[in-house]
């Protein structure tokens, strides 16, 4: 299924859910947009080992979200958004069992900060129904040109299909007027000790 940014069926910036071939691309993608989020810079401080660490983390999370909820990308995974559906919102005991020795090779000696964010992601989640937005990531390439965008509201549109609200979060100050934009409110916030403030966004259903 496609989902058109523009009046031109040529964009683009046309999305449509993601397969499994598209695992490589998407990753690619994840892994250089949050090359400098504030959170991951606090998770593996170093950036040399943070492009190894987001390279195999990315590998990790796509892999889950698109067991347990949608992937969007755009034509040529320029951007991709990645969401977990309601009632799969929190992960189960057991995909964190699974997934607990691939993180650990993923972050090494910064599991520990990745774990202390995890955490308190988790102990922030909404409890209601809803849509949410795990990640989302334009490579830096094509930022500012309508990419980004186009993915979230590919994922926007099935919940407004839905009647859903969706919710996410973010560590970065400037993402606050893109998601506003789209029609998400800020309900909390929170601080990582010695760490980034992370701001809690919910969009009313639709």
């Amino acid at each position: 299924m496609e989902y058109e940014s523009g009046a031109d069926s040529r964009d683009k910036r046309i999305c449509r859910q993601a397969h499994g071939s598209d695992k490589q691309a998407i990753t690619a993608t994840l892994a250089e947009a949050f090359q400098n989020e504030p959170a991951f810079s606090f998770i593996v401080p170093d950036a040399a080992s943070r492009v190894r660490a987001l390279a195999r983390a990315f590998r990790i999370i796509v892999d889950e979200d698109q067991r347990g909820g949608r992937i969007f990308m755009t034509a040529g995974a320029e951007a991709a958004t990645l969401w977990r559906l309601p009632g799969r919102v929190r992960e189960s005991r057991w995909d964190a069992i699974r997934t607990g020795v691939p993180y650990l090779a993923a972050f090494g000696t910064s599991i520990g900060r990745a774990s202390q964010v995890a955490s308190l992601i988790k102990a922030h989640l909404p409890n209601e129904e809803c849509w949410y937005l795990h990640y989302a990531g334009c490579h830096s390439d094509y930022r500012g040109k309508g990419f980004g965008g186009s993915a979230i509201r590919a994922g926007l549109d099935q919940a407004d299909a839905a009647r859903c609200k969706a919710y996410l979060e973010t560590a970065d100050e400037n993402n606050l007027p893109i998601y506003q934009a789209l029609g998400f409110e800020v309900i909390h916030r929170w601080q990582v000790p010695d760490g980034p403030q992370f701001w809690g966004m919910m969009r009313s259903a639709r």
